[in-house]
Formats: C-alpha cells, sequence, structure tokens
C-alpha cells in the first residue's frame, strides 16, 4: 500500500518532505474525495518529525498526534485526551476547515495566520493547512495574498481545493501546484477494511456509495448502513413495479418523519444516506442492463431488480434523486412533499413497463 495510504503524486512529496526540499507554499487540488487534506497532514507530519522518515515511529506517531489534535479542534475538545507520547494537542500545525456550504471569511484566515508568526515550538515549521481553499470570498483571499507575499521563513502553507480556477490567479502563481485524483471504489472500500475495521460488505456498499471520496464513505451511519442498502434497492425496484398509495405514503413517512432541516452535521441523516445509497443502486442497475457489473450490494438481488425495467428507466431515475438530493438539502425544501413526488416520478417510469409487462403475461 502507498505510504499514509495515499496514491500518486504523494509519494513524490512525501520525498520532497523527507528530504527537506518541500517549498513552502503549495496549492493540492483535487475532484472531491480526493485525499488533498490527507496527503496536507501526512506531509506536515513528515516535515516536523524528528527523522522526517516517512515509515518510521516518530513519524507514524507524531501524525497521529496531528490527526488528534484536529479531530479535537473540530469536535470542540470533546475527542478525548492524547494518550500518545509528548503532552496535549500539536502546537505547530494547524487545519483551517470551513463551515459546511459556507465561505471562509477573511476573519478566519486572520486569525488562522496570526497562530503562524512566531517560531515552531516543537517541529521544524508551522504548517497551515487550508481546505476548501477555493470557497474564501475576497477579502479572504486577498488577506492571505499577502501571507503568500512575504512568508516567514519558517511557514509552510498548504492550500487545499477541488479547482484552482475559483482562487487568484496571483495566489495559484505563488504556489507550487500538484494534483490529485480521487480514489477508486475498490481502493475506498480497502482503506474501510484496513484501516477502520469495516466488514467487506459495509466497505463495498460504503465505497460505492460514496463515489471515491472516503470522508463521505466514513460519514455514512456505520450501523444503519446495510439496512438501509436494503431499502434502498426496495425503493429502486419500485422504478420497475411501481407502488401503491398507501405503501407510498408509510415509505414517506418512514424517511421524513424525523430528517432535520438542512444538512448540518457531518453525520448524515437516515433520509440523506438512503438518497446517497439509492444513486448508488440506480448507478449499478443501468451498469447492469446495460452489460456492466455492480460495485457493491448483493448481485442476485441487484440482478433480479434490474430484469424489471431497461436501462433507461434506472437512469432516468438516478437524474430524478439527484435533483431531489439538491431540492431537500439545498434549497431548504418541504422533504415529506418532495420524497413522496420522487416516489410519484418513479411510479410514472415504472407504469408503461407495468402495462407492458402485463400485457406479455396475458398474451402467454
Amino acid at each position: 500500500m502507498p505510504a499514509f495510504g495515499i496514491g500518486a503524486p504523494f509519494s513524490r512529496l512525501a520525498a520532497l518532505a523527507a528530504g527537506g526540499r518541500l517549498p513552502q507554499s503549495l496549492l493540492l487540488t483535487g475532484p472531491s474525495g480526493a485525499p488533498t487534506v490527507e496527503a496536507a497532514i501526512a506531509l506536515s507530519a513528515i516535515v516536523n518529525s524528528i527523522d522526517q522518515d516517512l515509515e518510521s515511529e516518530a513519524t507514524r506517531v507524531l501524525h497521529q498526534r496531528i490527526l488528534h489534535s484536529d479531530a479535537a479542534a473540530q469536535a470542540g475538545g470533546a475527542a478525548g485526551e492524547w494518550t500518545g507520547p509528548a503532552a496535549g494537542p500539536y502546537p505547530d500545525v494547524r487545519l483551517l476547515r470551513p463551515e459546511r456550504g459556507k465561505p471562509i471569511r477573511v476573519d478566519e484566515i486572520r486569525e488562522a495566520i496570526a497562530g503562524t508568526r512566531t517560531h515552531p515550538f516543537e517541529g521544524r515549521r508551522r504548517v497551515l493547512v487550508i481546505e476548501a481553499a477555493d470557497t474564501m470570498n475576497p477579502p479572504a483571499a486577498n488577506a492571505l495574498l499577502k501571507t503568500l507575499e512575504e512568508p516567514h521563513p519558517w511557514l509552510g502553507l498548504i492550500l487545499c481545493a477541488q479547482s484552482e480556477a475559483a482562487l487568484l490567479p496571483t495566489i495559484v502563481s505563488r504556489c507550487q501546484r500538484w494534483r490529485f485524483a480521487a480514489p477508486t471504489t475498490p481502493e475506498v472500500a480497502a482503506r474501510l477494511r484496513d484501516e477502520h475495521d469495516y466488514a467487506p460488505e459495509e466497505a463495498a456498499v460504503a465505497a460505492a456509495a460514496a463515489r471515491g471520496d472516503l470522508q463521505r464513505a466514513l460519514a455514512l451511519p456505520r450501523d444503519r448502513l446495510l439496512p438501509l442498502a436494503e431499502e434502498a434497492e426496495r425503493i429502486a425496484a419500485v422504478v420497475g413495479k411501481g407502488i401503491p398509495p398507501p405503501a407510498r405514503t408509510k415509505l414517506t413517512e418512514r424517511f421524513t418523519r424525523a430528517a432535520p432541516r438542512g444538512r448540518k452535521s457531518g453525520q448524515l441523516d437516515e433520509l440523506a444516506t438512503v438518497l446517497v445509497l439509492l444513486r448508488a443502486t440506480l448507478r449499478d442497475l443501468a451498469a447492469l442492463r446495460s452489460g456492466g457489473a455492480a460495485l457493491s450490494g448483493d448481485a442476485g438481488r441487484l440482478q433480479k431488480i434490474a430484469e424489471l425495467a431497461p436501462e433507461r428507466a434506472f437512469a432516468e431515475a438516478l437524474l430524478l434523486v439527484e435533483q431531489a438530493d439538491r431540492d431537500m438539502y439545498r434549497s431548504y425544501g418541504n422533504k415529506r412533499m418532495q420524497f413522496d413526488a420522487l416516489l410519484l416520478a418513479f411510479n410514472e417510469i415504472a407504469r408503461p413497463i407495468v402495462v407492458a409487462r402485463r400485457r406479455g403475461e396475458r398474451a402467454k
């Protein structure tokens, strides 16, 4: 497995860090799911490790300490005490993570930069990692640019973004750029099994639903993952056989009764989870109908559902689910009405399929 479980081009960056040649300002870009922040944290550990050896015990322990410090910061100190070597959170690495769905503000940038103005306490560099740097508003970007133009010699800046297009050209030009790819579904499944003790079926379902995004896979409620995946399969079957009004009402009530307004936490609620799993299921069903293979779920169950409808029906349903997800969570819509409307739309897809099937059965 690659160092820290991170694929290319991390190995080249790690070699630069181990040799003391890591550029002072980096821009790591990649699509959703690309391990840019993971790479930034690992590089911070290598740079500040006693021996700068990416495979040493000292680097591994420091990496875990940085991760624990970040988790404690995100949880408001509720992540428990650090029980490894050294005391307290690691002081020389700071991760700036924006609130979900909100831009990075100028006061957040200024506060983060203020913490880098003194020499490192323990390591060689003070490292500031900025997640979703492409969401900075203009004042925040201008405040960061001043630091990039005249950084302290002990400062390391690592910007992580999906695309450099949304960043100021003057920021991009002052950073060495590295592009990361999102991991494949099998790679995410392997990490879930190896690093997070997922059972093989759990890992396959979560990885397929997350589409190459490890953090999204971990946000799925693990204790309900497999039962909800089966629920998603039953909902997908509506595309091929329809659903009567009483069952539709019951299903709508089941998933929207306790759904929160918006999507505020890192852990997905059951409605959000079933929508994620439903997308994955519909992709698998469309793939099976076109002669491809499913990435997750029980192959036998999926094959039976796939036989209920043609590929275009599952593809159309997938587009409807993606639109429903946007409407429910990004526009703060009425989830009950929108989920019910989604099932009604599935019924409309199923109507001609069911009529044709019944005609064929009568003709026999």
